[in-house]
C-alpha cells in the first residue's frame, strides 16, 4: 500500500494535481492576461467565489464587483508587468508576493503606470488555482538626496 501511495504522489503532477510553485506562478501570470484581455470567463475561472480584493487605494471588491469593474472599463488594465515575484505553496494554499507595474487607462483616455507591491493568496480547488485574496500598496519613486 505504501508503494502505491508513493507512486500516486510521484505521478500527481502529470494528472493535474500539481500544487507547486511553478503552477501557482502560471496561474498568476494567466490572471494578469485575462485582466488585460477583459476575459470574463477567464476571470470567473481564476477568481475564487470568496474573493476579497483590496486595491492599493483601499477600495474593496468581491468577485462579482471586481469582474464588473473590469467588464465595464472602470478598471482598465492595458498591461501588467511583473518586476519580481515569489511563490510559496502550503498544501492547497499558495501565496504570491512581488512587485508589478500596471499601465492603466482612465475614462478620459489618459494612461498612468502604477508600481505596486502585492501579496495574494490562491487556493487549489476544482483542479485549479483560484485567487481568494489580493492586497497591494503603491510604491513611490525613491527620492533623490
Amino acid at each position: 500500500m505504501k508503494k502505491i501511495l508513493i507512486l500516486l504522489f510521484a505521478l500527481a503532477p502529470f494528472f493535474g494535481f500539481a500544487q507547486n510553485e511553478e503552477s501557482l506562478k502560471e496561474a498568476e501570470l494567466n490572471r494578469f492576461k485575462v485582466m488585460v484581455a477583459k476575459d470574463t470567463p477567464g476571470l470567473q475561472a481564476v477568481l475564487h467565489k470568496d474573493l476579497v480584493y483590496f486595491h492599493s487605494s483601499g477600495v474593496q471588491d468581491s468577485k462579482e464587483t471586481y469582474i464588473a469593474s473590469i467588464a465595464s472599463g472602470k478598471s482598465n488594465y492595458m498591461t501588467i508587468t511583473p518586476e519580481e515575484m515569489q511563490q510559496r505553496v502550503y498544501g492547497k494554499t499558495g501565496i504570491n508576493t512581488g512587485i508589478v507595474n500596471i499601465l492603466q487607462q482612465a475614462a478620459d483616455g489618459t494612461q498612468t503606470t502604477v508600481r505596486l507591491r502585492f501579496t495574494d493568496v490562491f487556493v487549489y480547488a476544482d483542479k485549479r488555482w483560484q485567487m481568494v485574496s489580493w492586497q497591494s500598496t503603491k510604491l513611490v519613486p525613491a527620492q533623490k538626496p
